[in-house]
């Protein structure tokens, strides 16, 4: 059976959730943890999101694939009294629970903070939400892209989370969301452990987006401290020696992005390029604040010499700074990310294997794999068994 990490096999973790959210919880199956993912009876609309369906027209989304992998499926009704008899039971055993759509929808639910506290005051209850709790925008709807928007990351269009050709916006505030609040809860968790006493968490994607570059948020927040560092920039205001960290195009038209600013680095370039003139524009004196315009000229010129695999094999043998910069195809051809174990398999029912991303963090002498992502109550009717829960599931 393919496995997870067992890292959190101790934690339960119940889930409400719908849409990025559903990342925390699968950052945390990842890891090990037991995830019930309590859906309502037309259940969370990721699973049938997207521009791809999987397998048939009508199959899952690779979304749901990845954010809801290795989680257990429970729909239960939250608007009726049973369904809250029932979160209530699983809660005064669970560690974490997890609301994961507008902050407060819980609350009004009758299985806010405070009710879940008051039946397991370890409880750790982490509020993921587009805007927060608090504050002017808290209610306003908001989705995806609309976070780096407000975080100052960008102008996202609505092909922001369906087109992935060429640069790619950045999505930061969707994604980074569930990675602080895993970190929040897991501190909170240990902390629960140690003291006996839960917490209440909330991390917002607006300010996940909005806390991504702080190096160009503080400056503007202390303007009368800063200074200009002296000879950081040439006369034209960009960064000094900016040739040595750009991107430059090899003869078969790939791109390598350089970032040769410490001496060793260059140094090594001059001698793979056997190009000592080109170090020469960099000794003139006095300098003139051009060189650096003419040391790109004649690096775009050098480049050229050379397929992208050639000078790469040359650049890891010298120590030379440099990357390929690939497109998606590029990377799933590319040998670095196929060694490292990026991918697993699993089989999706009757259409057979599918190959998809893993987990960036290994663990040495594991292999990561997980649990296809769920129907909807895949696994109610052994939950409902195991908790003695009373709701029975209705037709979606």
């Amino acid at each position: 059976m393919p496995m997870p990490y067992d890292f959190l096999s101790d934690l339960l973790v119940l889930e409400v959730a719908q849409f990025g959210p559903d990342a925390l919880g699968g950052y945390l199956a990842d890891m090990g943890a037991r995830v019930i993912k309590v859906e309502p009876p037309e259940g969370d609309p990721l699973r049938y999101s997207g521009a791809l369906a999987v397998g048939s027209p009508d199959g899952f989304s690779y979304m749901h694939l990845r954010w809801n992998r290795g989680k257990e499926s429970l729909m239960l009704d939250l608007t009726t009294d049973r369904g809250v008899a029932d979160f209530l039971k699983l809660a005064a055993r669970a560690d974490v629970v997890i609301e994961g759509m507008r902050a407060g929808i819980l609350d009004r639910l009758g299985v806010g903070h405070e009710a879940l506290a008051a039946v397991n005051p370890r409880l750790v209850f982490c509020s993921v939400s587009g805007m927060g709790r608090s504050g002017p925008y808290r209610a306003m709807a908001s989705h995806g892209p609309s976070f780096d928007a407000f975080g100052g990351l960008g102008r996202p269009t609505g092909e922001s989370i369906s087109k992935y050709e060429g640069v790619q916006p950045a999505s930061v505030g969707m994604h980074a969301v569930s990675l602080h609040a895993a970190l929040g809860v897991l501190s909170a968790v240990i902390g629960a452990r140690r003291t006996g006493k839960g917490a209440l968490i909330e991390v917002a994607a607006a300010e996940s987006a909005a806390h991504w570059l702080p190096d160009a948020v503080e400056p503007l927040l202390n303007g009368a401290l800063n200074h200009d560092r002296p000879g950081f920039n040439d006369p034209s205001g960009r960064m000094r020696l900016w040739a040595r960290m750009d991107n430059y195009a090899t003869r078969d038209g790939k791109l390598i992005y350089l970032m040769s600013l410490t001496e060793k680095s260059w140094n090594a370039l001059i001698g793979v390029l056997g190009r000592p003139d080109i170090q020469a524009i960099y000794d003139r004196a006095p300098q003139t604040g051009t060189e650096d315009a003419e040391v790109a000229a004649a690096l775009r010129q050098a480049f050229l010499e050379k397929d992208r695999n050639a000078w790469l094999a040359l650049f890891r043998q010298a120590n030379v700074a440099a990357m390929p910069v690939n497109d998606f195809e590029d990377l799933i051809r590319d040998p670095h990310f196929l060694d490292r174990d990026n991918l697993y398999r699993v089989d999706l029912d009757e259409a057979g294997p599918l190959t998809l991303l893993g987990t960036p963090v290994r663990v040495e002498g594991e292999s990561f794999s997980a649990r296809l992502a769920p129907r909807l109550d895949q696994q109610g009717d052994a939950i409902r068994a195991e908790f003695g829960l009373q709701a029975e599931p209705v037709d979606p």
